[in-house]
């Protein structure tokens, strides 16, 4: 008897329905007969043409056509390709293995005997190492067949690796393919160019090193782009890109474009460019900006890898510089930024992580510094919630140590200096304590349910603790005794200065008519004057920045005018002086008698005034000025009428005011005792939040109308949030 009529017919049944639901093979031959004669299922000659299209007459070559033959793949253009193809052979090799293992081993699957031995090899495979995918025998008494799978395992593990590795790591993953390109919002709707195209945009080795040079010199506090990368080890890798251009990585490339546009638009913002880039540093920062974001596209920003969270913030940086106030692509930029930092791990410290190095760890604390405040800043700028709460994040601050005794080798992290301690992180690291006090604000804003006031005066007390912990060769003073500092360190103060004043009216400004219980009536609420000052406190810097960028000034190359953020800022206290005067003009009418600190009037409008004629003296060099002189001329217009109408005989005449050089009423602010001793007191729940923004929104003329003198009747107390406190004075006096 044959071993096919002993073979039970339930196995050959199932080694028949494995084979047929398993990768099916196909010969890939080419038909040798022409189209006419398969069709008409003749025998063909295969000349030329044949001798049966010439016996039905068809004489013309053309006519009789053969079956071309498919070339083979060039491996070099589809990798991926020749890799799932390997993949698929493997599988294949390991399922005939199996098969033949199966019926060698167990001829008679019904067997009592052969039932036992598979139970007991299928323990044995509970408990074996894993190899090629599959789960192995322990057995030592291993067949011939399973030396060859074991091998075909290691070789799938190993194929495997190999590639995920290069998929991952070389930047010249699938995308690269040009054939593949699927146009969408994330690849590009057209299709990127290829590797060649890109690095023939790249200027010659000495005016590249000139520019990256360049890039680590023209340091902007207001965009610390510097901070994302550590000198000594990127001119390494420069070294080694030039050494073997074939080998860098497509998205180091991409970081090495966008350190050449952020150069070239230092060149373009203080407007000294060299002779050689004369008249053309315009287009090409204009086009290392494009090549910096098409490397992006090609490596794919759905696959997050080295360089990619530099690259990407290094291009938002570029492209804020060329923003005006109101414009949300930085903000949608610092949010893939975050969400790319969060799949990484940044938010998480790096001590948690074992495989990372001491070097790598503490660039990562730095990348994740800048990640999280830009984030912060552009969400607070377009008035939505920041997207990182602190809750999710432990990653710790960096360490404030020189740049010399950071490298790629180090053993043993020295140990962080004290802020007292001039370094060229200690800046960031001041800065990031503020941020964190301020982000903390931001957080406490857009809860939805009602806070109690101590929560107010508890972020109060910490913005204070942060802005007391500036070290003394931070702290900001006169432009006369800064008149040796470099201007990126006085720059450095005054951001210090202006992100405090910025957290405190945005803090205090929806709890105007919030007051410690069995407050005397007639006093000045805390969160009110503390939001005045600190308004008129930006103006004053305002004003002093602006002599400071004069011709012979020590901010002539460093205006502060070029950037959204502090843009905005100064138009939100302008902002915030005019509602106070409107709200108080009916707190005065109402007959409420006011303490003797408060900020008058005057000292308001002439802010104010002041202001306007700043932004009126850079309208054309400024590309917010032309929208803030706009606002703060209909506002004016609005508080004369009002003044006119409502009280003739007191009109305010026009004040020409000096800028000052100190404003000592706005420190005295916080020396009354009724302001320094209303901490740990029990304070009254304010009542809900309104639902407005705690910023103003592009849309304010919009909403009072384009001439503010028109209605008369404008209602300037619905805006203000002070409309409880005038009303129940309205009541008193009743």
């Amino acid at each position: 008897m044959t071993r096919l009529d002993t073979e039970p017919r339930g196995e050959a049944a199932k080694r028949s329905t494995s084979r047929a639901n398993g990768p099916r093979l196909t010969r890939r031959r080419i038909p040798l007969s022409c189209v006419a004669c398969r069709v008409r299922k003749l025998k063909c000659n295969r000349e030329k043409p044949c001798q049966n299209c010439v016996v039905r007459g068809e004489v013309n070559a053309a006519s009789c056509t053969y079956a071309e033959k498919v070339g083979k793949k060039n491996p070099a253009q589809n990798p991926r390709s020749d890799a799932e193809d390997m993949r698929k052979r493997l599988n294949r090799l390991e399922n005939s293995i199996l098969s033949m293992m199966e019926t060698t081993e167990n001829p008679y699957s019904n067997s009592p005997a052969t039932t036992t031995t598979s139970g007991s090899s299928q323990i044995d495979e509970s408990s074996a190492p894993h190899s090629g995918g599959q789960k192995m025998s322990s057995d030592t008494r291993s067949t011939h067949w399973d030396a060859i799978l074991s091998e075909l395992g290691a070789m799938k593990d190993a194929w495997s690796e190999e590639n995920d590795r290069i998929e991952f790591l070389s930047g010249t993953s699938p995308v690269q393919d040009n054939k593949n390109h699927r146009p969408s919002l994330l690849s590009g709707l057209t299709q990127p160019p290829d590797r060649a195209t890109i690095l023939e945009s790249l200027p010659s080795k000495e005016a590249v090193d000139r520019l990256v040079t360049r890039f680590f010199e023209a340091y902007n506090p207001s965009i610390p782009a510097r901070f994302l990368l550590h000198k000594a080890t990127f001119l390494k890798q420069l070294k080694r890109h030039w050494s073997s251009t074939h080998e860098t990585k497509i998205i180091w490339i991409g970081l090495l474009y966008g350190v050449l546009c952020f150069a070239m638009q230092s060149y373009n913002r203080y407007n000294d460019p060299p002779p050689e880039y004369e008249g053309t540093s315009p287009a090409l920062a204009e086009l290392f900006r494009v090549r910096t974001a098409q490397c992006l596209v090609i490596t794919g920003l759905t696959r997050p890898c080295e360089y990619m969270i530099e690259t990407l913030m290094i291009h938002a940086m570029c492209e804020y510089s060329m923003e005006k106030d109101g414009d949300m692509g930085t903000w949608l930029l610092s949010g893939t930024a975050v969400r790319l930092a969060l799949q990484q791990g940044y938010h998480r410290d790096p001590s948690q992580h074992p495989n990372i190095s001491i070097f790598q760890a503490e660039m990562r604390r730095r990348v994740w510094s800048v990640v999280s405040q830009h984030e912060l800043l552009f969400s607070v700028l377009i008035g939505l919630p920041k997207f990182i709460l602190f809750a999710y994040c432990d990653t710790r601050a960096p360490s404030n140590i020189h740049e010399d005794e950071l490298y790629e080798d180090m053993v043993v992290m020295p140990p962080s200096r004290p802020t007292e301690e001039k370094t060229q992180v200690c800046y960031q690291v001041v800065k990031l304590r503020i941020m964190k006090a301020y982000g903390h604000i931001v957080e406490f804003l857009h809860l939805l349910q009602p806070q109690p006031y101590e929560e107010v005066l508890r972020l109060d007390l910490m913005l204070m603790q942060a802005r007391e912990g500036i070290p003394p060769h931070l702290k900001l003073g006169t432009l006369e005794e800064m008149k040796d500092d470099p201007p990126p360190l006085i720059m450095e103060k005054y951001i210090l200065e202006l992100f405090y004043h910025k957290a405190i009216c945005v803090l205090h400004r929806k709890f105007w008519d919030g007051a410690p219980a069995n407050t005397p009536k007639g006093t000045f609420y805390y969160s009110r004057k503390t939001c005045v000052s600190s308004a008129l406190s930006l103006l004053h810097h305002q004003a002093l920045m602006h002599r400071g960028c004069q011709p012979g000034g020590p901010l002539v190359k460093m205006k502060w005018y070029h950037f959204a953020i502090t843009n905005h800022d100064f138009l939100l206290a302008a902002m915030i002086l005019c509602l106070d005067v409107m709200s108080m003009r009916k707190i005065v009418w109402a007959g409420v008698e006011l303490p003797d600190c408060v900020i008058t009037e005057e000292e308001k409008l002439s802010g104010i005034r002041q202001s306007r004629e700043i932004w009126g003296d850079i309208v054309d060099d400024c590309r917010d000025a032309k929208r803030a002189v706009a606002i703060l001329d209909a506002v004016l217009v609005k508080l004369s009428a009002k003044k006119e109408a409502e009280r003739p005989m007191n009109t305010l005449p026009p004040l020409q005011v000096p800028v000052p050089t100190s404003n000592q009423n706005l420190e005295s602010l916080r020396c009354h005792q009724y302001f320094t001793n209303t901490f740990g007191f029990g304070m009254p729940n304010p009542g809900p939040l309104s639902g407005g923004d705690i910023v103003m929104q592009d849309d304010f003329l919009d909403t009072v109308g384009p001439d503010l003198t028109i209605p008369q009747d404008f209602n300037w107390v619905c805006c203000s949030r002070f409309p409880l406190y005038v009303k129940k004075c309205m009541l008193i006096n009743t």
